[in-house]
């Protein structure tokens, strides 16, 4: 059921946010599992930004994060780094520091984590092309807010 499902996320992320590679800023998708934690990303990487889909089974979740880019690679840190830069912080987050008050997602409580999979990914193709731009043009100052 795991791979089934990780592999049902992949699909939709490749499908739903291929847009990403349109410009040509990004490339990706590219699937990541961690093996301690279980929890597998998808991540599309630019020169100065990574955008990152999450997909967590054990508290079922699914979760879009946008990163700064260190050394070609997106940082390590989960949110600042040693100088207290944030580096990466969840979009919908990001959004809201930025003045963004609209409702962002679409109700999905008590649906199945397969049933919420293309739901919840469609909310953050829409936030990214919506309120996004900064992101789509690979502009780091938009982990830039207070």
């Amino acid at each position: 059921m795991k791979t089934e499902l990780r592999r049902t996320f992949h699909e939709i992320v490749r499908v739903n946010i291929g847009f990403l590679l349109a410009e040509g800023r990004f490339t990706g998708p590219y699937p990541e599992l961690d093996a301690k934690t279980g929890i597998f990303t998808v991540v599309f990487t630019g020169t100065n930004l990574a955008v990152e889909f999450v997909l967590d089974e054990r508290d079922e979740d699914i979760t879009c994060t946008v990163a700064r880019m260190v050394d070609g690679q997106p940082a390590l840190d989960y949110a600042v780094d040693t100088h207290g830069s944030l580096v990466r912080a969840s979009l919908p987050q990001l959004l809201r520091a930025r003045g963004i008050r609209n409702k962002l997602f679409t109700q999905v409580t008590g649906l199945p984590l397969k049933d919420q999979i293309p739901i919840t990914l469609r909310d953050y193709a829409c936030m990214l092309q919506t309120y996004g731009q900064m992101v789509l043009d690979d502009n780091p100052a938009f982990l830039d807010v207070a």
